[in-house]
């Protein structure tokens, strides 16, 4: 049978009520039939929400370095500046690969690098530039909160104005990439130096407020826990109350 809990959670989601972090702890537990009537009750709220038309863009991922100077414990991507294994492709070769991707039908590119050491401020602006020029269509969703950071701080300049001109120069959307888990304490074990929980906020929700929409990433299976995943969840819903960026 039903665990009666479960039952009176589900029963407010689909009665439009909004679930606490708490009752979302609940479900996050649940097991055998109780699991399966999550599903079924989160399949109907996508229904109602969305419908039953999937879409779906065509994208091409350019990764214009592996260099970085973060040393985050779960990266297999990043390499010091030092080492053999480290590149960086020149923008002549980015455009290329974006107006191939254009060619066999993308319709967006996702620009996103390691950080690395004495980058030119205006490096992420001059990409996007020299795409525009040669393929004037394609969406850019490029640089996640932690770039925009490091960019205005190279830059010198506040990450609002470091984001306008990112989309003066042809930024569409930002992925939200270096959430993780927004818990400050998680965070300084899994990578410490990273982005805060703090400036990734500021960075999003500035955006948004400037019509700048984002994605939103959690990574999770390494130390966090059920109550780690549902705070975030429930961090990304308050930004989400807040801005409608998402």
């Amino acid at each position: 049978n039903a665990d009666p809990e479960v039952s009176e959670i589900l029963n407010n989601a689909l009665s439009e009520k909004e679930i606490t972090a708490k009752e979302g702890l609940t479900l996050y537990k649940t097991k055998g039939i109780d699991f399966h009537l999550v599903g079924l009750v989160a399949d109907e709220l996508r229904k109602r929400r969305v419908g039953n038309i999937v879409s779906y863009v065509v994208n091409r991922n350019i990764n214009f370095t592996n260099v970085c100077i973060k040393q985050c414990g779960f990266c297999a991507f990043s390499r010091d500046f030092r080492e053999e294994e480290g590149y960086f492709l020149p923008t002549e070769e980015i455009v290329r690969r974006a107006k191939e991707a254009h060619s066999l039908g993308a319709t967006e590119v996702c620009i996103q690098a390691g950080l690395p050491p004495d980058m030119e401020g205006d490096l992420y602006e001059n990409i996007c530039r020299e795409i525009k020029i040669e393929v004037p269509n394609i969406h850019i969703h490029g640089f996640s909160p932690e770039e925009i950071l490091y960019g205005a701080t190279r830059s010198n300049v506040s990450t609002k104005e470091y984001l306008s001109r990112l989309k003066d120069a042809g930024v569409d959307t930002i992925p939200g990439t270096a959430a993780e888990i927004l818990n400050q304490k998680l965070r300084d074990k899994i990578s410490p130096g990273r982005i805060t929980v703090k400036d990734w906020t500021d960075v999003i929700k500035t955006a948004h407020k400037m019509g700048i929409k984002s994605t939103s990433t959690m990574m999770f299976g390494h130390l966090e826990t059920n109550e780690h995943r549902v705070n975030h969840l429930d961090t990304i819903r308050e930004i989400q109350k807040e801005t409608g960026g998402f």
